[in-house]
């Protein structure tokens, strides 16, 4: 029989080791290009939205809140499964060697994650509350260890079986938070940042440790945390790749309903009709598909080179197109979809029908903010280019997809 250290270490290499052959389909898929070259436009106009930025902005205020949100957030990630709500309850007073790897390991994970968001914000840090890098990297060590504060105290909070308890105590680790987060970035004297500190290790000991002595530990909680964490990796694996085990949820959106209207009552519409149910309603295709439309037109509004705003087109029509196609493995799983008398031609051609209307919409929303921001040939050209994305994702990637054998 193993440990729990060796139990949580195989835990830990068994989600990496899945982990990383997605992370590779991602890189090979061209997402890190997109990225390079949105940050090489962010960079370009950082300087300029900086330079714009009035006097008056609340820069501590915006690094208060910003980073109070970053602290509260996170859970501990445990790795366990629906089977040690059997297995391992029996044996909850030996699992604190285990229990204790799972904080060390999210600590480091969550630094990182609020360490990135702090350097992309670096430059408005330097710009507007103080321009030395010593400073930035003190309270980013400050900043860690208040999160290390949060993901123990978090850890003891989950043993509340009450939900209304349970998110009380959430809200009070909030507003300590804002504090705390106010007085490192409001720049107040060492002696008062001290004494904070003693505050919140006093009030872990005095009270949050103690859940642990009157509270065991609620296993349904960790792994309903555990499999939220991995569904959400799976959904934005599922972007690039198909994912077998992302687990389909479903969104009621009511208001999208008429949609389903437009597609006829007739027998070789069938793929046109659950295609279009599964874009509203699951694993949020259309939550996707909307941000994307809505952040590529905000890009199109401030990219004031030529060249860089239809680059930019292009970039946010083709990944938009990738999410869509993704939809032709909605069904892959689904053994009752195989009834339906239709062959394999009839869901490829239902999937182009959605993908080629949806890249329609798309093209002209991005078309109409180039008009307005600019002029008819800019969305002469918008409306060329993305018709140009959707043409190659329609009729040449799905007919490869969906080729007899």
């Amino acid at each position: 029989m193993i440990s729990e250290k060796q139990l949580w270490s195989r835990r830990r290499i068994d989600y990496w080791t899945m982990a990383t052959k997605y992370l590779k389909l991602i890189g090979n898929s061209g997402f890190l290009f997109t990225i390079y070259l949105l940050f090489v436009f962010g960079s370009y106009y950082y300087g300029q939205f900086l330079q714009w930025l009035p006097e008056t902005f609340p820069a501590v205020l915006f690094f208060t809140l910003v980073f109070m949100w970053l602290m509260t957030r996170g859970r501990v990630r445990t790795f366990v499964k629906q089977g040690d709500l059997f297995f391992l309850t029996p044996r909850e007073e030996k699992m604190s060697s285990y229990f204790r790897s799972a904080l060390h390991y999210s600590w480091l994970m969550e630094t990182f994650y609020f360490a990135l968001v702090f350097l992309l914000l670096a430059p408005l840090f330097f710009d507007r509350i103080h321009p030395s890098g010593s400073l930035l990297l003190s309270i980013l060590l400050l900043l860690s260890g208040l999160k290390l504060w949060n993901l123990a105290s978090g850890f003891q909070e989950q043993r509340v079986q009450e939900k209304g308890k349970y998110h009380v105590h959430t809200f009070i680790r909030l507003g300590i938070n804002g504090v705390t987060v106010y007085a490192l970035f409001s720049l107040q004297p060492m002696w008062f940042v001290v004494l904070l500190a003693g505050i919140l290790a006093v009030f872990y000991y005095g009270y949050f440790y103690q859940l642990s002595k009157t509270h065991s530990v609620k296993w349904e909680r960790l792994v309903e945390i555990e499999d939220q964490t991995v569904m959400t990796f799976y959904r934005i694996a599922n972007s690039f790749t198909d994912v077998p085990q992302l687990k389909s949820k479903v969104r009621f959106r009511r208001w999208l309903s008429p949609l389903f209207k437009l597609v006829s009552f007739k027998k070789q519409h069938v793929y046109h009709y659950l295609f279009s149910r599964a874009f509203v309603r699951s694993n949020d295709y259309f939550g996707i598909y909307a941000r994307l439309t809505l952040l590529g037109l905000l890009f199109i509004s401030v990219v004031q080179l030529d060249w860089g705003r239809w680059l930019v087109i292009g970039l946010f029509a083709y990944m938009t197109a990738q999410q869509i196609e993704t939809l032709k493995h909605h069904y892959a799983t689904n053994k009752m979809v195989e009834l339906y008398p239709l062959s394999a031609q009839s869901k490829f051609q239902s999937h182009q029908f959605w993908l080629l209307v949806l890249g329609a919409i798309q093209a002209v929303i991005f078309g109409t903010g180039a008009l307005i921001f600019y002029n008819l040939m800019d969305m002469v050209i918008a409306l060329f280019i993305v018709s140009l994305v959707y043409f190659y994702h329609g009729f040449i990637r799905l007919a490869k997809v969906y080729r007899p054998a």
